[in-house]
């Protein structure tokens, strides 16, 4: 007996309960299913921060990055199916009792399922921010704290409820991208790691980037070699997606592979900001906005007809810019001048 199949199956029947159950409040679940999309996330909620505190940036940029190549490599390994593909594919109905989930623009992504993006880099996003409210929130008691953790939780909840509705993940790809996320993160935020990343030499980082990127190449390869092809999932999606226009190449595995590259490539040229200036929100945020809607007009107008190469290096120069910018530019443009402490005032006038 296929124990995975059978419970795939029984995961399908839950979609189909969470469908039916939802179902008056689609809107709601494609709102959050939209605002927590990852590349969504990395060109708008995440950018503002830069435009709050370069450190928090910092932290959450490299944990992101991470958490992302993490997801992407995951994908690749497992080679899960979507509910949306597998429901078709399957032995498990027959044609008499095959049913049909509900498909919409959301549903339809061209890459593995298992873990789910949308999940896992949620997660460690809201790991951080919820961290550092955690610690703001501390002089206020556990009654805060725990407050704080079940919005947090339920968040989750929440998201997870959206991608099941739309027929993007199962119940368990969805739990696996929260663990995922949650360990990630823990690693992520370590001073240690951060630290040792901190130490390194420019050029080390930089080659740490391309040992990622050679890993995940060397995947791609493998399959090939093996008989697989590494765009089984593209081909999936474009033949059991009810309508071929919802497939975006912005979805795909190797899209995010050229986004975060550009990104970290960024990030390890500047290298993981411990201490920056304070900056002066006045100033910082407009900057941060002008910086954002600069970007998403350079990708809008990416260029599309003159070959792949093109596209993507065009892709990773647009994320290698202006994440190098929200890392170095915001900082030197909009800090803030570090004022004396009164000792050193003091000192000043003795002297």
């Amino acid at each position: 007996m296929n124990y995975f199949g059978w419970l795939l199956k029984r995961e399908i029947y839950q979609i189909l309960f969470v469908q039916d159950v939802f179902s008056r409040y689609e809107d709601l679940l494609a709102i959050v299913s939209k605002a927590f999309d990852p590349k969504l996330l990395f060109l708008t909620v995440i950018p503002v921060v830069a435009g709050l505190s370069t450190n928090l940036y910092s932290k959450l940029l490299l944990s992101v990055l991470l958490t992302e190549y993490a997801n992407t490599f995951v994908k690749w390994v497992l080679a899960e199916d979507r509910p949306f593909w597998w429901l078709n594919e399957t032995n498990e109905f027959t044609t008499l009792n095959r049913p049909k989930i509900y498909q919409n623009e959301l549903t339809c992504e061209p890459s593995p399922g298992n873990p789910s993006g949308h999940l896992m880099t949620s997660t460690a996003y809201l790991f951080v921010i919820f961290s550092v409210l955690e610690e703001c929130l501390r002089s206020y008691g556990k009654l805060a704290i725990i407050a704080l953790r079940i919005v947090y939780y339920s968040t989750l909840l929440l998201i997870s409820v959206s991608r099941m509705y739309f027929g993007c993940h199962f119940l368990h790809q969805c739990i696996f991208g929260i663990l995922l996320g949650i360990g990630m993160s823990r690693v992520c935020l370590s001073h240690r790691l951060e630290k040792y990343i901190a130490k390194q030499s420019r050029r080390r980082r930089v080659a740490f980037v391309g040992l990622i990127c050679g890993i995940l190449l060397a995947v791609y390869w493998i399959q090939k070699l093996m008989g697989i092809d590494p765009q089984w999932a593209v081909k999936m999606a474009f033949k059991w997606c009810d309508d071929p226009f919802y497939l975006k190449p912005t979805t795909t595995l190797v899209f995010s592979i050229i986004r975060l590259t550009g990104a970290l490539l960024a990030f390890a040229v500047v290298g993981p900001v411990q201490r920056a200036k304070l900056l002066n929100i006045k100033l910082s945020i407009p900057m941060v906005m002008a910086m954002m809607a600069f970007e998403w007009i350079s990708l809008d107008y990416t260029p599309r007809f003159y070959g792949v190469v093109i596209y993507y290096l065009y892709t990773f120069l647009v994320h290698f810019i202006f994440t190098y910018g929200y890392l170095r530019w915001v900082p030197a443009l909009a800090g803030l001048e570090s004022r004396p402490s009164r000792g050193e005032r003091s000192k000043s006038k003795t002297n």
